[in-house]
């Protein structure tokens, strides 16, 4: 909730530039589907099929946000067609999917494709040499944030089926959910940081 009482005051007071209004939709999206799926979950009911859902939103937002952090016309048009395509290959998976079963490929997708955006924002911002200290930079946080975030996603998706399965045991797997709450946590304090450090970017 950290992301969204302070951006929820400083958008109040006009404080707040349109990517950190953006990073807040985001964040706030996330948690209806969490709190969804956690509903759903809760009354027994299969909630897989809201996470294919929420792949979507996985998908779109570093490309908005990201987009006009690239210089190059080329870069931006590159951009559009690696989102494009991801978002093309999701929902043909989709389409041949039973959609009460996990989301493998359609996790690997989201991985590469915001892979490539955020690493070609990192090659471009130290390219240019935008920013002096890249970690008072918004875009660098929530880069991080969501390369780091994606990278753990993607091997727990690997590692899905075994884990359901019980092939590294009970112990294992509820460490893990342990691991991905501190995650969770930690990744909503660095969304509160760079949520801070963006209205110190006003003039």
């Amino acid at each position: 909730m950290g992301p969204l009482l302070l951006g929820g005051v400083l958008w109040f007071r006009g404080h707040l530039l349109f990517v950190s209004k953006l990073l807040i939709l985001y964040v706030l999206l996330t948690l209806l589907f969490e709190l969804t799926g956690l509903i759903l979950a809760n009354k027994g009911i299969n909630n897989l099929w809201l996470y294919r859902i929420y792949l979507y939103v996985e998908l779109m937002f570093p490309s908005i946000f990201f987009f006009t952090q690239f210089s190059k016309k080329r870069s931006k048009i590159l951009l559009i067609l690696v989102s494009s395509i991801a978002i093309i290959l999701t929902t043909l998976t989709n389409s041949f999917d039973d959609w009460q079963n996990h989301a493998s490929v359609q996790t690997g997708i989201t991985f590469c494709c915001v892979t490539f955006v955020i690493i070609s924002y990192f090659i471009e911002m130290f390219r240019t040499e935008k920013v002096f200290n890249p970690f008072k930079d918004i875009y660098f946080v929530v880069g991080g944030v969501l390369l780091l975030g994606h990278s753990c996603t993607f091997v727990y998706n690997v590692l899905y089926d075994y884990l359901i399965n019980g092939y590294f045991g009970a112990e294992i797997h509820s460490i893990l959910n342990g691991i991905n709450l501190v995650q969770i946590l930690f990744y909503n304090l660095l969304y509160t940081c760079a949520i801070w450090l963006s209205r110190y970017r006003l003039t």
